[in-house]
């Protein structure tokens, strides 16, 4: 069975909870609108589990079908580069339904739901689109991967906002510069915990920093003598 993604229409549905997800065993995309840039305190508290597992998405311009497209988007890129996955749009909107019919004819998994609670319910769930989907043959097993490790990660006030980064994505000594000033403007609330620090720093960028870029900026920081790691605890030397 492939990598189970679930993409939140936010404009459209705003959840309170995740129902039965359970980190490790799915993948989750957040699709906000042009003015949504604040998540509901129990919502945030319920994807801080999922870590590396959950993605936000904000989209630039608006319109009546701008969520719909960018989801539709990232359905078509992602199962370019893994056919087994499946997917499950989290949305009251029926238009996505005569895509979700085209996608399950060219063997692709998809279905739509109106609630996060209804998609946990694998006996109960019925696929609005259409109850007869289609399985596309298979002639070898493919073997299941590996559950993603799950990173906690902590919401840190952000006074100026998430760092923008142009499409080509900010130089490293750059991502260094800004970082070594949201850690300055912290003092008292600097993450003491590897992890900690890990998830603040990629929560900073937008859009937020990739695994190697991530390793790259802690790397910079510990070279230049700004942090020092010893196993799971970070000091600080910002001057």
């Amino acid at each position: 069975m492939g990598i189970q993604y679930f993409l939140l229409d936010f404009e459209n549905v705003q959840p309170a909870s995740l129902g039965s997800l359970k980190p490790g065993q799915c993948r989750i995309k957040v699709f906000l609108g042009q003015n949504q840039s604040r998540l509901p305190l129990e919502l945030s508290r319920a994807l801080q589990p999922f870590g590396q597992d959950v993605e936000f998405i904000q989209i630039s311009g608006s319109g009546p079908n701008a969520v719909d497209f960018h989801i539709a988007f990232y359905i078509g890129k992602l199962s370019g580069s893994d056919a087994d996955a499946s997917y499950t749009i989290v949305s009251k909107d029926t238009g996505f339904d005569p895509l979700i019919r085209h996608l399950k004819v060219s063997g692709i998994a998809c279905r739509r739901v109106a609630t996060i609670g209804s998609a946990t319910k694998a006996v109960a769930a019925k696929l609005v689109s259409d109850p007869k989907p289609v399985v596309a043959a298979k002639t070898a097993a493919v073997p299941k991967p590996k559950p993603a490790k799950s990173v906690v990660v902590t919401f840190l006030p952000e006074v100026n906002g998430p760092i923008a980064q142009p499409e080509s994505a900010a130089a490293p000594n750059a991502r260094v510069t800004e970082v070594i000033q949201r850690l300055k403007g912290l003092k008292a609330a600097r993450p003491a915990k590897l992890k900690t620090l890990q998830s603040s720093v990629r929560s900073w960028f937008k859009p937020p920093l990739s695994a190697k870029e991530l390793a790259a900026v802690i790397q910079d920081l510990t070279e230049a003598r700004k942090i020092k790691v010893e196993g799971a605890k970070v000091t600080y030397s910002l001057g």
